[in-house]
């Protein structure tokens, strides 16, 4: 798989963070016009619509002879858990806070793996976890909270739901990779991610058309202007950016490529102050700047092997 590509596993690593934080960008301009879940469907659609070919192109089987149907189970309840549900609460933050906040509270991710693993895998935990998590929550509290600045504190509801939101998508995501971790040590990664986005992608299609959002869905699903736009997200978003993270991981370890990857936490408030006008402080620089030493911190042990997963994967 990916043998095409160069060996700078390093490059593709950056480039991946790169390309996740324009997607977040374009998550965050069609998330004003576009419910989370109805987001999440569309994106979705668009995986499915481009991934079969890519495995034809580079020769995976569809139906691996290796694995049983509890494997196949265990990657769509993964899907469910990790992109369904997650993704949808991940929208609707980005949606509350904002690009520049919502990198800020994506820092949690890489802790609540690790605690996943210990919990659930047996994963050894030390002093770096509780340094991570302390430099986190403090980057959190500093990077969201701004009451004479920001117009945003005029609702502390909204403050606090978008927080909670993407909180609880971080920890979705995590346990959905914790599910998904022991068939994912023996398939390969390009074809679990397409069971992953066809189980996520059909719970999400069930849902779209509850009468909360069967209308939303509908317009949405019509070629018009906005199509454009929407198509790019879920191309660059779920699509370009796994393709790109999957040739870093191949090609450098993945301790480097998961820091590198972080590094979209540093990327996405830029482009925020540059292309959504959102304000950038120096208490947010601050804050992404701990979020990601917080990673660092996490990933300086090379023997990690299962810290590399990512929302969009």
């Amino acid at each position: 798989m990916l043998e095409g590509l160069s060996t700078n596993g390093e490059l593709y690593s950056v480039l991946c963070a790169l390309i996740w934080a324009f997607a977040v960008i374009l998550f965050t301009h069609v998330g004003r016009d576009t419910p989370p879940v109805v987001l999440n469907l569309f994106k979705g659609c668009v995986a499915l619509v481009l991934l079969p070919p890519t495995l034809l192109v580079i020769g995976t089987p569809f139906v691996p002879t290796n694995l049983a149907w509890t494997d196949w189970a265990q990657l769509i309840i993964s899907g469910i858990i990790g992109i369904s549900i997650a993704d949808s609460l991940f929208f609707a933050s980005l949606n509350r806070l904002g690009a520049g906040r919502s990198a800020i509270v994506d820092c949690l991710y890489a802790p609540i793996v690790i605690l996943c693993g210990w919990l659930f895998l047996s994963e050894p935990v030390g002093w770096k976890i509780l340094v991570a998590v302390a430099l986190m929550v403090s980057a959190i509290f500093i990077g969201t909270w701004d009451p004479q600045a920001d117009p945003l504190h005029r609702d502390p509801a909204k403050l606090r739901a978008g927080i909670g939101y993407g909180a609880i998508a971080m920890a979705l995501m995590a346990i959905g990779i914790v599910i998904a971790k022991p068939v994912l040590n023996r398939a390969d990664l390009l074809w679990a991610t397409l069971v992953r986005v066809a189980g996520a992608t059909a719970f999400l299609g069930a849902q779209a058309l509850l009468p909360r959002w069967r209308a939303a869905t509908f317009r949405v699903f019509t070629p018009g202007r906005h199509w454009p736009l929407l198509m790019a997200a879920g191309f660059v978003g779920t699509y370009l950016a796994m393709i790109v993270w999957l040739a870093g991981m191949k090609y450098t370890t993945v301790s480097v490529s998961s820091i590198l990857n972080q590094t979209s936490t540093l990327i996405v408030p830029l482009l925020a102050a540059i292309f959504l006008r959102e304000r950038l402080t120096w208490r947010r620089i601050l804050a992404v700047s701990m979020g990601f030493a917080g990673v660092v911190i996490l990933n300086i042990n090379p023997a990690r092997t299962w810290a590399w997963a990512w929302p969009w994967a």
